[in-house]
């Protein structure tokens, strides 16, 4: 890798330690470029080193750059072991949140006078400032929700089952040039609007409600992630109400996105405008978090966020009320951290859109 991360300079300074242990897949992907199923990457500030087996020699020739590639059988502890000695090495550390314990005494047994360090931030810190290259990839994403939803959304009718919408909307995803979906769609309509995760069941759809669609997909290993509440037919003036104070909301939350703001003080913009409302108590769930090559990753957005948004980072701002046994209304969108403020990059129009009235 191109020596050294920034994050990654980081933690050899905080911990003092003299090589990493990258075990989480999805930041092995994001520092080396390989995509397979089994890799380990050793990190030190000299060089690094990329070990795998048999069956992924070739994959990783072609994949993987900025690391010497080492060829291991599954257990990669003793060429760890052997490269931690050959550099003089006694200080390791390992992403705490991606090793279980059974590969914490692997590793322990095997690397004898080497002292395991955990490193205790989340390792999806490694990934929250996004480059040019990983911006676009998201925003290709995007459009395909953009393409595929505006084909299903006149078909949605009264007598639909939510699965039917899912199914209707994930082939929809894949004609239009998405690689997977990101997560399981969410189609939750009428009552079962008031369940954040509602994944798509066999209620039908009936006239006069709102159905909330929560769905994403991935392109080039980047993820989409958007959620649309639209109305089916005609609606009460609460429903309008309610429509309206999450759109609100989330408008005024992205208004105050700037580098420094931790995500903390721009969950407590929208959370304070929905309290101000009085729907506070239906607000249970934290305003966004961040997207990259996984579905959720930092920075998040919640009320315990200390992380400080900086430009470049990507990430949800998704406002909901939930009303148990009424139903309820999220509104999410993508937006960029710039200089000058947020700007959202999800494509689709959030105001309210009734169909088939």
């Amino acid at each position: 890798m191109k020596h050294l991360n920034i994050p990654i300079k980081n933690y050899f300074k905080k911990y003092q330690i003299g090589a990493l242990l990258v075990s989480n897949l999805q930041n092995v992907h994001y520092l080396s470029g390989f995509t397979g199923s089994t890799a380990t990457l050793l990190v030190t500030e000299k060089e690094s080193f990329f070990f795998s087996d048999f069956r992924y020699m070739t994959q990783a020739r072609a994949q993987v750059k900025d690391f010497t590639i080492m060829e291991v059988a599954r257990d990669s502890t003793s060429s760890i072991a052997e490269q931690l000695q050959k550099f003089g090495l006694t200080r390791l550390g390992f992403e705490a949140g991606a090793l279980t314990f059974s590969q914490y005494l692997i590793y322990q047994r095997g690397l004898p006078g080497v002292e395991l360090v955990p490193i205790v931030e989340d390792p999806a810190y490694v990934r929250m400032v996004k480059t040019k290259e990983e911006i676009k990839k998201i925003q290709k994403a995007i459009h395909v929700n953009k393409l595929a939803f505006e084909k299903i959304l006149p078909r949605i009718k009264p007598g639909l089952r939510e699965e039917d919408v899912a199914k209707m909307l994930e082939f929809e995803i894949r004609n239009c040039g998405g690689e997977k979906l990101s997560f399981d769609t969410i189609i939750a309509s009428g009552w079962r609007g008031a369940l954040p995760h509602g994944r798509a069941s066999s209620k039908k759809i009936k006239r006069g409600e709102l159905v909330t669609i929560d769905f994403g997909n991935v392109v080039e290993n980047h993820c989409s992630d958007e959620t649309c509440t639209i109305g089916l037919g005609k609606l009460s003036s609460k429903q309008k109400e309610i429509y309206t104070i999450v759109k609100d909301a989330h408008d005024f939350a992205v208004e105050k996105i700037r580098p420094g703001k931790t995500g903390k003080e721009i969950d407590q913009v929208a959370r304070d405008y929905i309290s101000k409302k009085g729907y506070g108590k239906f607000f249970g769930h934290g305003l966004g978090h961040g997207i990259g090559i996984a579905v959720h990753e930092r920075p998040m957005v919640n009320t315990a966020s200390s992380d400080v948004l900086d430009e470049n980072m990507v990430f949800s701002i998704e406002p909901g009320i939930y009303i148990p046994k009424w139903g309820g209304v999220r509104i999410e969108n993508l937006v960029l951290c710039t200089p000058h403020g947020g700007r959202v990059l999800s494509e689709i129009d959030k105001r309210l859109r009734i169909v088939n009235a």
